[in-house]
């Protein structure tokens, strides 16, 4: 009678540890750093950490997902991802070809935020940038490991970052680059570089791009992102970062 009563009294506490136990026994281990100057979306300050990891840590939490980010140089992201040592990264479809759109090696979220990548230049030379076209066979300012849906078309000229792709730009090591609107108006701003916008060179939804094998855990993500939209959450956080950012350089 007294290991009965005995299991009555633990059976709550071993009911409540469970009901909190990750839906994974192994974490997911994942990189949304970029280059580690991509603000607004990651800005590597633990205290105001950017869009990307405030949304991607709430949403996994509400999704009882266990995770842990793993710091990587931007180069050895997409590898470490294709040899599944990480096995998560966020991603636009926009910026990858299209034959690579629909890779069965992986599975895509629900959309987290829009992302819009501009060719950038000085405003004396914006002229000559008005049309993607103009990229051809030229030499443009990138991201080292970034991707580029058409650098087939162009010569890359790869930077570590895009504060310094946007100091390069001011001191006219290229004539234009490919950078993130919100990101080349904030570096811009903090720089004190006068820029001017191309042509948009890409458009489109930011989405946790996942390793094929852990597709069962997708429902949950997506449900807790959709959610997060719902209830107004994402977008709280993208006025936390991006309403310092001047609209217009």
């Amino acid at each position: 009678m007294a290991n009965f009563i005995r299991l009555l009294v633990l059976s709550p506490l071993l009911f409540v540890s469970f009901s909190y136990a990750s839906i994974n026994p192994t974490p997911l281990k994942y990189n949304v750093s970029a280059s580690g100057s991509h603000y607004p979306y990651y800005t590597n300050d633990p205290e105001k950490p950017g869009v990307l990891p405030e949304i991607i840590e709430k949403a996994l939490d509400d999704a009882n997902i266990a995770a842990s980010h793993i710091d990587l140089p931007t180069k050895r992201i997409t590898k470490y991802l294709q040899d599944k040592i990480i096995d998560f990264d966020v991603i636009s479809l926009e910026w990858l070809p299209k034959d690579e759109r629909n890779d069965s090696r992986y599975v895509f979220s629900e959309p987290l935020i829009y992302a819009t990548e501009m060719i950038v230049t000085l405003p004396q030379n914006a002229q000559n940038w008005q049309s993607a076209d103009s990229l051809k066979g030229k030499n443009i300012g990138t991201v080292l490991g970034y991707y580029y849906f058409n650098d087939n078309t162009f010569e890359r000229v790869d930077f570590p970052s895009e504060k310094e792709l946007m100091t390069a730009l001011s001191r006219n090591r290229v004539e234009a680059a490919l950078i993130g609107k919100l990101t080349a108006l904030y570096w811009a701003e903090q720089l004190e570089i006068n820029i001017a916008f191309g042509a948009q060179h890409s458009h489109g939804f930011l989405r946790i791009r996942l390793l094929s094998k852990h597709k069962g855990l997708l429902p949950q993500i997506n449900l807790a992102i959709k959610n997060l939209h719902a209830q107004g959450y994402i977008k709280s956080i993208e006025d936390k970062y991006m309403s310092n950012i001047p609209t217009q350089n």
